[in-house]
């Protein structure tokens, strides 16, 4: 088989163009500048690459801790003329994942076997910190290998069967008698298959007992020195008997043997027990998938042998790198690609072969595995429009985690994507597709913490009723909330006051709510009961507590930075922050004496009383009246000083607030764009808030307002560059 280290066929500069013959070569060459002139500056494409961490707006300078924004909702940032940039985008896991389902509609996740990607400003895909280390690079290659290995398998029609004759084989002991092997003391005769796919196997054998003394010949069928199936025979010669069973293997080198295992000999009665083998076989796979593989007809599109091999590889490589790179594909990267071919049929290999290392070169090349944006003059401030392309990968990544699919691939091949109308109609047609999923998956996943229901650990001596179901349950209330926003009609205002929301059995009881549920998630009203919007749902309220208690910090905390977009400063050094449950006190007891020490007043101040608000609901979000037998006092103020009675009331007053409009918009921003808002950004965001706020404050029509504006559309350079 070829290998993707032909390092030999391909120069330096060659390599910047092409993406990588390996992964190692291709950074090198990425940032030493030289490729091909045709695609922009390659050191500059991926130059950030290599330091995935650093900072690249500048100016002005924002890293990923710091959102410049958050403490200047209310001012004017002036005209808005400078769109930032963002550092080169590595796919993360969930990206990597959908983008080879997109590409190649394989079902096989392999980024779930990548490192863990780093957060930064509470998501997962923020290019500052999303680095590449060198195990990834080993990871990315071997992807490659299992993905284009399924892609490119023929499909079987018939099973493969190996006939092995006993006395043929190999064996641990006996002799041939006749047409057979004769087994005649405890040994084993063998063969080493090489079996071409996984999946079920018949492995039978034929054989008859020399019988002697009280027992049977006892025969074990064995696999890989594993017995897989076990019989005493009565079988003789004029009888033989054939055993079969059926196995599950994996494709490659597999031991099967027959084994006598109770060998007898009585030398005064002239009595031998022995057992006598014919034959073996082994003949699969018996669970064969008829028909063509679609994964292989999608990359196939012409026929080498009517075709011509020279021409049809070049249209497969341009066609499907096409795809995977998200842009057109030049003349020049073309041939490099080709080389793989050329290089593999000059080494005694077939085309096939060298075709499938050129597929693995492209999946591992940096114009697959990063979503490349170039500069003209990599160090200009001058702003300038994104490439259709380079619009469309950022349309897709944000709405879908995954590659623009054909019809957005061709509006940008037409150059439609410079016309913001297009760009609106593509984003609405987008958000009705079932891949816009991944904005529940992944943005709200993240922004209202869905993802950490599964990972919080609670005291089951206190609470017995948490388990999987009630995880399942949790998050499964929150992914259809989240989607009633995402595709519905419904006002982000309703995100904090909707009394309306989705419950199976377990919840409606969990909740208190009257009437007769099932397994099934049905939308109901929860009326007079006291919850309402997101911030009651009993997974966010689960996740933002302790074991055993509630975190009025947490919760305010979360409250603060995620739908006012206010940062608490950090404690001071030397700080405990630790604070355990108090008999006979109530955590706002607890809290309120922490904050009289005046080295943690300016913490606290502003996110205890939001968090005081949900005292009401206990560590699994459940109503309580009382804390332990404590009265509960949750009232509050807002940051702005407006007072609450209850938790409902600030929820209420929230959704009220110029800046929980603005905070949606903020994390929209900075979710669809994978960066930290600056300074800057506030004009942009000026604009996409007003057409939030034209849109009756619909999600479809903040996504328009952001895809459309400068920011989402434009970019400009970096004169440390």
């Amino acid at each position: 088989m070829a290998s993707l280290h032909h390092r030999n066929i391909l120069c330096r500069s060659d390599l910047a163009a092409l993406g990588g013959a390996t992964w190692g070569l291709a950074l090198f060459v990425a940032v030493s500048g030289c490729g091909d002139s045709s695609q922009g500056s390659a050191s500059e494409a991926t130059g950030a690459a290599t330091e995935p961490g650093s900072a690249t707006d500048t100016p002005p300078t924002t890293s990923v801790g710091d959102d410049t924004t958050a403490t200047d909702t209310a001012e004017s940032g002036g005209e808005a003329d400078d769109p930032g940039r963002v550092t080169i985008h590595r796919l993360n896991r969930n990206e990597y994942n959908n983008t080879v389902r997109d590409l190649l509609g394989t079902s096989q996740t392999p980024a779930d076997a990548f490192p863990a990607d780093d957060f930064g400003l509470g998501f997962d895909n923020i290019a500052d910190v999303l680095s590449t280390s060198p195990l990834q690079a080993e990871l990315y290659e071997r992807a490659a290998d299992g993905l284009i290995a399924e892609a490119m398998a023929i499909p079987i029609t018939d099973p493969t069967k190996f006939q092995i004759e006993a006395e043929t084989a190999l064996a641990s002991v006996g002799q041939q008698s006749g047409d057979a092997w004769n087994l005649y003391s405890n040994g084993e005769v063998y063969q080493t298959i090489e079996l071409p796919y996984a999946g079920k196997y018949l492995f039978r054998a034929r054989v008859w007992g020399q019988q002697a003394g009280p027992d049977l010949p006892h025969v074990n069928l064995t696999v890989d020195q594993v017995p897989v199936f076990m019989v005493d025979t009565d079988a003789v010669e004029n009888a033989a008997a054939i055993y079969e069973v059926e196995i599950e293997a994996t494709a490659g080198l597999h031991k099967f043997a027959v084994e006598f295992t109770n060998d007898y000999y009585d030398e005064l009665l002239m009595a031998d027990r022995n057992l006598l083998v014919d034959w073996f076989s082994v003949e699969g796979p018996q669970d064969l998938v008829m028909g063509e593989n679609e994964q292989r007809k999608r990359i196939m599109i012409c026929d080498p042998v009517v075709d011509g091999e020279d021409s049809c590889g070049r249209e497969i490589l341009r066609a499907f790198a096409r795809r995977a790179w998200r842009r057109p594909i030049s003349d020049a990267e073309v041939e490099r690609l080709y080389q793989f071919i050329s290089e593999a049929k000059a080494a005694g290999q077939d085309f096939e072969a060298g075709l499938r290392v050129a597929l693995q070169a492209v999946l591992v090349s940096p114009h697959f595995v990063f979503r490349v944006e170039l500069d003209p003059t990599p160090t200009d401030l001058t702003p300038h429009p994104l490439a259709d392309h380079e619009l469309a990968s950022r349309l897709s990544y944000f709405l879908w985690s995954s590659m623009p699919d054909d019809e957005l691939l061709l509006a940008a091949d037409q150059g439609n994507l410079q016309d913001p109308k297009q760009v609106e109609l593509q984003a609405r047609r987008m958000l009705e597709d079932p891949r816009a999923v991944a904005l529940i998956d992944n943005f709200a996943g993240q922004w209202w913490l869905i993802r950490n229901v599964n990972l919080a650990f609670k005291d089951v001596l206190l609470y017995p009723q948490w388990d999987d179901g009630m995880k399942a349950s949790m998050r499964t209330e929150m992914r259809l909330f989240a989607a009633s926003f995402f595709a519905g009609e419904r006002s982000m205002l309703e995100l904090l006051t909707s009394k309306k929301t989705f419950v199976d059995q377990r919840l409606a009881a969990h909740y208190g709510l009257q009437g007769a549920f099932g397994p099934d998630f049905v939308e109901a009203d929860l009326g007079e009961l006291p919850f309402q919007g997101i911030l009651n749902k009993a997974g966010l309220m689960t996740v933002l507590s302790h074991a055993d208690h509630t975190s009025p910090v947490k919760r305010g905390k979360w409250v603060l930075e995620n739908l006012l977009c206010q940062v608490p400063p950090p404690p001071p050094p030397g700080v405990d922050t630790k604070l355990d449950p108090v008999e006979g006190k109530t955590q706002r007891e607890i809290l309120e004496a922490h904050r009289a020490k005046p080295e943690c007043a300016g913490c606290h101040a502003t996110m205890d009383p939001l968090g005081f608000g949900l005292e009401h609901y206990d560590p699994l979000g459940a109503w309580r009246a009382d804390e332990k037998g404590l009265t509960i006092d949750p009232s509050g103020t807002l940051p702005d000083g407006k007072p609450f009675v209850d938790g409902l009331e600030m929820q209420t007053l929230i959704s009220s607030e110029p800046d929980f409009t603005r905070c949606v918009a903020r994390k929209t921003f900075i979710y669809a764009l994978g960066r930290a808002t600056a300074l800057a950004d506030i004009p942009y965001l000026d604009e996409v808030v007003a057409g939030f706020e034209t849109g009756e404050y619909r999600f479809a029509d903040l996504v328009v307002s952001l895809v459309t504006s400068d920011a989402f559309r434009q970019r400009r350079g970096d004169p440390s560059m």
